[in-house]
């Protein structure tokens, strides 16, 4: 079932979606786990993050398959509707995130396969929260396989593993004398996110690369903002 909904979320323009999602949404109160899940979908408008929210709103299913950017795309002397402000800066601001979640798997992947990267987790738990979110895209432990050994494998050499749970990332490491922490998505962060996270990318051996691979992120967020602006 989770592979056949992979599949259709594919097909639907998910950039569209989170935009309407967000426009239809925005002011309302919701429980933390539906929260959690929209925001993560607005942020990484992708199938692996559509499938998560679907799970925990099915009634959201119904937006992505329906969903086109058609009508906001219309020119001035066609639009006669209310009009839909941000559309295109919403545009710009998903690839920039899809971008940047492509930019750190491929930089975590290369300094984990060379050591230079550890990726742990919290002795005390059980990664349930990891495995969920993993078996909602298809992906399960083989019977033999060692737990956190396979979702090492899997999260740090499987793109769209990464991004199903780039929301539950911490990116750590001693830069310039101080303990650092960056989101799955490069944006800086403190302690909190680490204590909360399931899965801990340390980077401390090869901190120096991966500050240039977040500063290279920011700086084509930036320029692709400045872009929009003079549009």
């Amino acid at each position: 079932m989770n592979g056949k909904l992979l599949t259709q979320l594919a097909n639907c323009n998910l950039k569209s979606s989170a935009f309407d999602l967000v426009k239809g949404l925005e002011g309302g109160v919701y429980k933390k786990e539906m929260a959690a899940a929209l925001d993560l979908f607005i942020k990484l408008p992708c199938p692996e993050t559509a499938v998560n929210l679907v799970t925990v709103c099915p009634e959201t299913l119904t937006i992505m398959i329906s969903a086109s950017d058609s009508f906001v795309r219309m020119t001035p002397e066609e639009y006669r509707g209310p009009k839909i402000q941000g559309f295109e800066k919403w545009m710009e601001s998903f690839d920039s995130n899809l971008r940047a979640a492509s930019d750190i798997q491929k930089f975590l992947l290369t300094e984990a396969t060379a050591g230079r990267v550890r990726v742990g987790f919290h002795t005390m738990r059980d990664q349930s929260p990891l495995y969920h979110r993993l078996d909602q895209i298809g992906i399960r432990k083989s019977f033999m396989a060692d737990r956190r050994q396979f979702l090492r494998d899997t999260i740090t050499k499987k793109p769209l593993a990464f991004r199903a749970i780039i929301d539950m990332v911490c990116v750590h490491g001693v830069y310039e004398g101080r303990e650092r922490f960056w989101n799955g998505l490069g944006s800086e962060s403190d302690a909190q996110l680490y204590l909360q996270s399931e899965v801990l990318f340390d980077v401390s051996q090869a901190a120096d690369a991966f500050v240039a691979v977040v500063h290279e992120v920011n700086r084509n967020r930036r320029t692709n903002n400045h872009i929009e602006s003079d549009k």
